[in-house]
Parts: C-alpha cells; sequence; structure tokens
C-alpha cells in the first residue's frame, strides 16, 4: 500500500493533518525496512525488524487497514499486543457512563480466546484531568464473571494533550468461557480516596451479581458485543494432559510433583498455555523457569509476568504466554532447569555501547542481543531480543569507561518498565529516572539524570552469565497434532 493509498483511507477518517501525515510517513517507513529485512542477515534483519514497531498508530501494516484505535494516536502508548492484529481484530464501541465528576466511554474492543483489549477514554467532567486524578482501578465483568482474575493480566494509561486520560485493559481470558455474543460491565469507585460505600471486597468477588443499587454508586458501563464482529481467527489445542514433573525448590532440592497442561491456544492476539498446578513446599509454581523448545528445538520466548500461586496443596490455574509459536507448531517440549542457578563472573562480559547488534552470551543454552540503546532526558532504552533460551529478563548493569557500576537507583530512584514487542518477538527494557514529593506529586527532573549527563556516564554495558543445566530426562512432550 502507497502513499496515495493511504491519503484515500484519511480522507474518510478526517484527523488533523500533522497526524495524518506522521502516520503515513511511519508506516511508509515500516514498509521500505520490512522490504529491506527480507535481503538482510539474520542478526542484522533483527536489528532492523525493532524499528518497524510503531506506537503512533494502529494500522496494520500491508494491505490491511483497521479500525483506527485513538489509544494509539500517542507516543506514549504502550505496545501491548500485535499491532497489525489489534488494527484488524477490533470493534468500535462508544458506549459510555458519568458518575461522581467523571466520564469514561469504551472506545474500542479487540477479543479472541486468549485476550480482550478493553481500550477507554476517561475524563473529568468539570476540568482538564492531570496525572494525580487517574487513580480509579476498573473492574470488568464479562457475562456477570471477574474477568480481572488470573494472571498475565495488563492496564496501561497516559494523560492525553486534551487533558483526558487514554487507557487499556488487556485482560487474559484463556481459562474463561466467552460466547460468540456476550456482554462486557466496566465498573469503578470514585470515592477509592475516601471511605468505600461497599464492604469488604464485594465487588472483586466473582459469584456477584451487581444490582441497579450497586451500579448506580458506581462509575458504571456496559455494552453487548460479538466476538465474530471482530472475526476472531483462534485455534484451541485442547491437551488436558497430567503429567509428572521434577522441579526445585528454594534451596535446590529436587522435589516430584505433577501439572496438567489443559490447553493450548493459538490466537491473533498471543499464543498461551493453560497449566493446572498444585503449589508445594513454599508455594511457588513448579513449571516456573523452565525452557519450552518446539518440534524444531526452537527455544519458545516463555514471557516473565506475574504468576497465581496459592496455600500449599491448593490447585490454581495460570496462563503462561509464549513467543515465536505460531497455529503451525506441532509439539512442545517443556524441560526444567535442574538445581539452582549460578552467576558466573568470569563468563560474564561487558561491552562499549554505540555499534549494533551486541551480543551477550547469558548461558549455555542463550544469548541476548542488544539492537539499540535510545537516552532522553530522564530516561533511557534498551532494545533487545532473545537467541535461545533466557531464562527470565536479562539483568542489565550499566557501566561507565572506567568499569564502574552506575546501576540505575541510588538517591534519584529509577522505574523499570520492559515493553513487549508481539509483532517481532522483541522487546523495549526502559529505565526512567523520577522524583516525587511528600504527597506523590512528580518534581521536575534532576539535571544530574538530563540525556547529555547519561549519555556521558553510561558507556558499557554488563549482562551477567549464569550456570544451570536444563534437566532433559524429566521433559515433558506434549503433541499438538
Amino acid at each position: 500500500m502507497h502513499r496515495e493509498d493511504f491519503e484515500k483511507v484519511f480522507s474518510k477518517i478526517e484527523p488533523d493533518d500533522a497526524l495524518k501525515n506522521r502516520i503515513i510517513d511511519r508506516i511508509e517507513e515500516n514498509e521500505m525496512k520490512k522490504s529491506t529485512l527480507k535481503k538482510t542477515t539474520r542478526i542484522s534483519a533483527a536489528v532492523a525488524c525493532v524499528a518497524i514497531i510503531s506506537i503512533t498508530t494502529a494500522f496494520a501494516a500491508g494491505n490491511i487497514v483497521g479500525n483506527m484505535i485513538s489509544y494509539f494516536q500517542s507516543d506514549k502508548a504502550v505496545d501491548i499486543t500485535s499491532m497489525a492484529e489489534l488494527a484488524e481484530y477490533n470493534e468500535e464501541i462508544g458506549a459510555t457512563a458519568s458518575y461522581g465528576g467523571y466520564t469514561v466511554t469504551i472506545d474500542n474492543l479487540a477479543t479472541d480466546d486468549n485476550f480482550m483489549h478493553v481500550f477507554y477514554t476517561l475524563k473529568k467532567d468539570d476540568a482538564p484531568m492531570t496525572e494525580d486524578d487517574y487513580n480509579l482501578w476498573f473492574l470488568c465483568r464479562i457475562n456477570g464473571k471477574l474477568a480481572n482474575l488470573g494472571n498475565n493480566n495488563k492496564d496501561e494509561a497516559y494523560l492525553s494533550e486534551d487533558g483526558t486520560y487514554k487507557g487499556v485493559m488487556k485482560l487474559n481470558i484463556a481459562n474463561m468461557e466467552v460466547p460468540d455474543t456476550f456482554t462486557l460491565e466496566m465498573y469503578a469507585e470514585t470515592s477509592i480516596k475516601s471511605e468505600s460505600q461497599f464492604e469488604g471486597d464485594y465487588l472483586y468477588r466473582d459469584n456477584v451479581t451487581l444490582t441497579d443499587a450497586d451500579k448506580a454508586k458506581l462509575l458504571y458501563v456496559s455494552t453487548t458485543a460479538k466476538k465474530t464482529s471482530v472475526e476472531t481467527k483462534s485455534i484451541v489445542k485442547e491437551v488436558n494432559k497430567k503429567s509428572p514433573l521434577t522441579y526445585y525448590d528454594e534451596n535446590g532440592n529436587e522435589q516430584q510433583g505433577e501439572i496438567e497442561i489443559s490447553k493450548v491456544v493459538f490466537s491473533p492476539f498471543g499464543n498461551q498455555l493453560v497449566v493446572k498446578d498444585t503449589c508445594e513446599g513454599y508455594g511457588g509454581m513448579k513449571l516456573s523457569g523452565s525452557a519450552i523448545f518446539d518440534e524444531n528445538g526452537q527455544s519458545l520466548d516463555v514471557l516473565n509476568t506475574d504468576l497465581c500461586g496459592g496455600r500449599v496443596g491448593v490447585e490454581t490455574t495460570n496462563m503462561i504466554e509464549i513467543l515465536k509459536a505460531t497455529p503451525n507448531t506441532k509439539a512442545l517440549k517443556i524441560v526444567p532447569v535442574a538445581g539452582t542457578m549460578s552467576y558466573n563472573e568470569e563468563k560474564s562480559t561487558t561491552q562499549q555501547i554505540g555499534t549494533y547488534p551486541l551480543v551477550f552470551k547469558t548461558s549455555a543454552y542463550g544469548s541476548v542481543v542488544v539492537t539499540d540503546i535510545r537516552f532522553s532526558d530522564g530516561a533511557f532504552e534498551i532494545d533487545y531480543y532473545k537467541d535461545g533460551f533466557v531464562m527470565y529478563d536479562p539483568y542489565f548493569q550499566t557501566m561507565d569507561k572506567d568499569g564502574n557500576n552506575i546501576e540505575p537507583g541510588g538517591k534519584l530512584g529509577c522505574l523499570l518498565t520492559t515493553e513487549v514487542h508481539h509483532d517481532t518477538n522483541s522487546y523495549t527494557a526502559k529505565y526512567s529516572y523520577d522524583e516525587y514529593d511528600e504527597r506523590g506529586n512528580k518534581l521536575p527532573l534532576n539535571e544530574s539524570v538530563s540525556k547529555e549527563k547519561l549519555q556521558q556516564s553510561f558507556t558499557h554495558l554488563l549482562i551477567g552469565y549464569y550456570d544451570f543445566k536444563l534437566d532433559y530426562d524429566n521433559a515433558i512432550d506434549i503433541s499438538l497434532k
């Protein structure tokens, strides 16, 4: 699709000219880079593919242009799922409600058998919102069932230039029965800073049906949606396989347990294993940290996210999202780690930044490949991908030219967020320096964390090497044919 084709699309949507030109230019740039990717080597392709990601538009690259999702019309938006898939598989909603001085609008819904994405706009009725105003925690129910339960959910929001909040909730519904037509309820207490009008955890119970009296006390909005209207293309492989699993407790002692792989779900918005597990010992999930390979021996990235634990002996269900798998994946091999990990200082490497890619061997089974590092006032970002099996997210140590550790933190503090780019199976680790006063208000940036100062001090990068062994003798094989 060329510039004139996008001009025709925008003639119907009528955005402002600056946004239109920015989006078209970015898409054209991405298309050119995609063409270049076909002619490069594996490492060069990985470098270029990171640049393909654009969070300024929800348009699918190529010949498919979907509904425009207003959440992505800002550089503040967070990449939460494949941008192309979100652009193609979403529906405009527009349901709105007001209460307690706030108005919320459900802008778009994008739903498949793994995730539901609820895009919304929140505003104050009498004034523009500020960063200190956003204190509402929204809950969602699908046909009355609470959808915020379970693991691997995501909630993102940012303050837009017009004084409204643009948000998205990514709800993991792989373990829920969601029919083609369903009712979505979204609600929050606007009196969250003061005493709640509800007793205990009433709003957070899964077996509660909200009454009209309940809804009258909430910022409450509902809508009826259809999964078929977003043309989902999910493949659900029912496995229901119970397998013995050798795992290791926090002291490295070998333990014997059992897990059940209930199903594997391939969908436009992700690929997941649904795993039932009984907590034992210290209450951790026995599958955590295991490697997962496909039938070709390719290591599939296991996303580092929250897990549901629980009391000893209590069964829990977790959804484990994996990258690099496809609906054509025929088999999975789950290989636990034997014993504990140990840091190997001699094999850990430090490299000068500025020329990419930088390849860091992190174990006998994999590497982290850094494809770019970018600086800005109060922050820096590290783009990377995993080659082979890399347990968890890498621990980056920032160094100066003399080899001194200038690890983010210290007196100013540092917030690390890791963004997953589903389109390119890559990641961005962002370190942000922020100071707050005693009331929680953000203070102006200190000059010591200006872009220039950060570039001067951070010149080398260290990623640690860890010794461990994969226990292939106790691997679990799963056929997906």
